[in-house]
């Protein structure tokens, strides 16, 4: 069977570009609107007991030829900072035949296509689960188009599920629940309590996985399930 070349999936380049023409739009609004609103707030200091505010006097002696370049410069610098930053944090994914890179600026990893027995998204996040059930990784995918990432996985025979294969093992999990040792409540407390942080998250699951646990975030109440547990009703899509 002949090798199909990897595909590359990125986020869509208008989208750094979208943020620097939007901080530059406030920039420039900003220095049209603050020197009137500033003019404002001085005259309204000046009928009352309160001290004048220096930001506010050196705002109002602005003239719109100083504050809207003045303003504007500064929002090209901030867009250009804030679309870096989101080049960088966004993922990329390099998928092939036998294996999966995926990278940002802090972070790579390869995954071995023989190590995954399922692919979905969940949310903003693309999750890849062990043969057993076990999650693999779980990726911020946000910035990356849904047909194109499944495609990208299908094209190259992975396979993809239109969602969690293990939806119905799910349960509500809640502190002190009879079925838990107390290594494993420890554990989830934390997973709930760093659920924002990605790196955290990915350090729990791994040890959370150890003790043959999965867990995820449904309106900010913690779900589990047990590794290996079959699903009353299996949630699978199409294969490539």
């Amino acid at each position: 069977m002949p090798i199909t070349a990897p595909s590359e999936v990125r986020q869509p380049r208008w989208v750094p570009l979208l943020l620097l023409l939007a901080t530059v739009a406030v920039g420039v609004g900003l220095g049209f609107a603050l020197p009137p609103l500033a003019r404002w707030l001085h005259g309204v200091l000046e009928s009352t007991p309160l001290p004048s505010l220096g930001p506010v006097e050196l705002l109002a002696g602005l003239p719109l030829v100083w504050s809207v370049p003045v303003l504007g410069g500064l929002g090209v610098v901030g867009g250009v900072l804030l679309a870096l930053s989101t080049v960088g944090e966004a993922l990329r994914l390099t998928v092939a035949d036998d294996h999966l890179e995926h990278r940002t600026d802090d972070r790579e990893g390869w995954v071995e296509r023989a190590d995954v027995g399922d692919v979905f998204r969940d949310g903003r996040y693309l999750v890849l689960l062990g043969p057993t059930g076990a999650p693999r990784e779980r990726l911020d995918a946000d910035t990356l188009r849904p047909d194109e990432l499944r495609a990208a996985f299908e094209g190259h025979g992975w396979p993809w599920r239109d969602a969690d294969p293990h939806e119905r093992a799910y349960e509500r999990w809640m502190d002190g629940r009879p079925g838990f040792s107390a290594a494993e409540h420890a554990l989830l407390r934390r997973r709930l309590a760093e659920r924002k942080d990605a790196a955290a998250v990915a350090e729990i699951d791994e040890a959370l996985a150890a003790h043959g646990l999965a867990a995820r975030v449904r309106d900010d109440r913690l779900q589990v399930r047990r590794v290996g547990v079959v699903p009353a009703k299996d949630a699978r899509g199409a294969q490539g």
